[in-house]
């Protein structure tokens, strides 16, 4: 065999144009026409096809080919041997097994048409891909004798085959999760990576609805989701599902519509962020927290400038927000302190424990302020120290408490030291005036009391002073029942210094004991007035008038010898005046104290405060 090209006409006949002849050689003319026709027909149809056309005849092992084989491969038909042995051997190593006959009549089917793709090299060096395909004829006895057919180039073909398989792989391979879904028929496509989020298997998942699957929750409903990616074919946003075990998963989602067949589908790719809305969730409970927290809490860089800044630190240090925010933490401090300041941080940065510790800081008014502080490194995923944050509690009260207590612990000493001096000269004078144990007893015991009832009165006013009315109450309770109404005391509030309560109280155990002996309380009708007034003399001088007065006890005719609790009474207070009346309705016993008022201040002074 050769091979053939069929040459173009300039014109072509139409086959009906074409007559038969009863003349030999008007009919010899006319089969050359329908020959000539045919051949062009085929030529034509052949180069539109872009095909290469060839016939196989096994009995003499040659082939003929047509012109395709130019436009496919590139080489001219009598560059290629028409022995079939060439041909494969211009196919890829790893093909040449498949253009045996008895492969072709393998990959053929039962009316013995066949079909194989397989490579060839162009002229140009390079592999192209084609499709072999024809028919196997056969003689009476079953035989081949002929293989006809038609090569195409389907390189274009297998490239996007190639390009599909590696993105399908892509695709399977991909961490992310990537779903493929139908509104209707439900999932067609699930990857590893929605395996791997989700927890089902891909068999699990396809034909299923996505919604109903991963309990799906989003901003937008399933019905207008539809709506939306029909009317802009994409959207992203942020959709709340739930795995197989029913952990809760946060994703972002991009659905983008595809068409396939007529069909259109949704190829939805999803980006776990439950790490991120975690991360959110905790940093918006700690925001919270911050603004709620009665200590300043404020974060600042490496370098030691104010990034956050909360509610308490505005109201501690007298900075807003705004203000603060750029501002270097040195302003906090008194320059003094500023290296110690770069030196805890330099600690934290190292990870070394910083605070709490005591430190005094300023305020926007420039007023400082006891506070204590504690530093602790923000750390980044891979260790390093990024930022500080700092806590500092306003320690004043605790301060102011502390000073206080050391005060109460050296006035308690003293007191006590004065108590026992007091206590000294009680006992000492009680032993002189005594006639016998038994009034020693009687008298110290009830002095002994009235000390006790002094000193419970200065505790319970946290030594700032004792109340007028509290101490004289507390003073009478042991010498009327609690329904006796026989001592009526009244007046305004007084709080007398401390260094006031013992001897006043003293006075009023005193005068109670005698009219408990001789004076009204000692019998039933006797009734006593204990009533106070106050007089401001000037902005720094307040008196207090003070009248003991008895009342229905037995008549007093002359006073008796001058005794110890009479000299109490009279020299208990010396800067006080000390009047006692003994008239015939009873006694009657003025007192006036005279004192500077003072400011308010830390530790008592000494002095009246009304």
């Amino acid at each position: 065999m050769h091979c053939y090209t069929a040459q173009r006409t300039a014109r072509i006949l139409p086959e009906n144009h074409l007559t038969m002849c009863d003349e030999p050689s008007l009919e010899v003319e006319v089969t050359a026409k329908r020959l000539r026709f045919s051949t062009e027909r085929l030529a034509l149809a052949e180069e539109a096809a872009g095909a290469l056309i060839y016939d196989w005849d096994i009995v003499s092992n040659k082939v003929w080919r047509s012109g395709g084989l130019t436009s496919i491969l590139g080489w001219l038909p009598e560059e290629i041997s028409n022995k079939m042995e060439d041909w494969v051997k211009l196919c890829h190593p790893d093909d040449e097994a498949r253009l045996s006959l008895s492969s072709y009549l393998n990959e053929g089917m039962a009316d013995d048409r066949y079909a194989v793709e397989y490579r060839v090299r162009h002229k140009s060096g390079c592999y192209v891909w084609v499709l072999d395909s024809g028919r196997v004829f056969r003689d009476a006895a079953g035989q081949t004798i002929r293989v006809a057919g038609a090569t195409v180039d389907i390189s274009a073909r297998k490239k996007m085959e190639t390009v599909s398989y590696r993105q399908s792989n892509l695709i399977d391979l991909s961490f992310e999760p990537i779903i493929v879904w139908h509104p209707e028929n439900g999932i067609v496509e699930w990857n590893r990576g929605a395996e791997q989020l989700y927890g089902y298997r891909r068999d699990e998942a396809l034909g299923r609805t996505i919604l109903n699957l991963l309990k799906t929750n989003s901003i937008v409903p399933p019905e207008e989701l539809v709506a939306l990616l029909k009317a802009n074919k994409s959207w992203t946003g942020e959709v709340e599902h739930f795995s197989k075990a029913d952990n809760r998963i946060f994703v972002e989602s991009r659905q983008q519509v595809v068409e396939s067949d007529g069909e259109w589908l949704v190829l939805e790719t999803n980006h776990n962020i439950s790490h991120r809305k975690r991360a959110e969730a905790y940093t918006a409970r700690m925001a919270a927290v911050a603004v709620a927290s009665h200590d300043a809490l404020f974060g600042v860089t490496l370098e030691g400038v104010v990034e956050t800044w909360n509610p308490a630190a505005e109201r501690l240090f007298g900075y807003l927000a705004s203000e603060m925010i750029g501002q270097h933490v040195s302003i906090l401090a008194e320059p003094s302190l500023h290296e110690e300041q770069r030196e805890l941080m330099r600690r934290a940065q190292r990870m070394e424990a910083v605070g709490p510790y005591d430190a005094r800081r300023l305020r926007k008014d420039g007023t400082s302020v006891e506070v204590s502080v504690a530093i602790a490194p923000v750390k980044a995923p891979d260790g390093t120290v990024t930022s500080f944050s700092v806590v500092i509690h306003d320690i004043s009260d605790r301060k102011e408490w502390e000073a206080r207590q050391r005060l109460m612990t050296r006035e308690l000493a003293h007191r006590i030291k004065n108590s026992f001096a007091v206590l000294q000269g009680i006992l000492r004078s009680t032993l002189r005036t005594a006639r016998n144990p038994e009034e020693f007893a009687e008298a110290f015991s009830g002095r002994l009391h009235s000390l006790a009832a002094a000193q419970d009165v200065l505790i319970e006013n946290n030594w700032k002073g004792a109340e007028l009315g509290a101490l004289a109450r507390r003073q009478l309770a042991a010498y009327v029942l609690s329904d006796d109404n026989r001592i009526d005391i009244t007046g305004p509030a007084v709080n007398l210094p401390a260094e006031y309560a013992a001897p006043l109280g003293l006075i009023f155990n005193e005068l109670a004991t005698n009219a408990m002996k001789y004076g009204a309380l000692s019998v039933p009708t006797g009734s006593i007035q204990l009533f106070w007034r106050t007089e401001r003399q000037s902005q720094s001088k307040l008196k207090v008038f003070l009248t003991w007065r008895e009342r229905g006890g037995p008549a007093i005719v002359t006073p008796g010898p001058r005794s110890f609790g009479s000299s109490l009474i009279e020299k208990s207070l010396a800067d006080a005046k000390v009047e006692s009346l003994f008239e015939l309705e009873g006694l009657t016993c003025k007192i006036e104290l005279t004192q500077t008022i003072a400011k308010k201040r830390n530790r008592p002074s000494g002095r009246l405060i009304k």
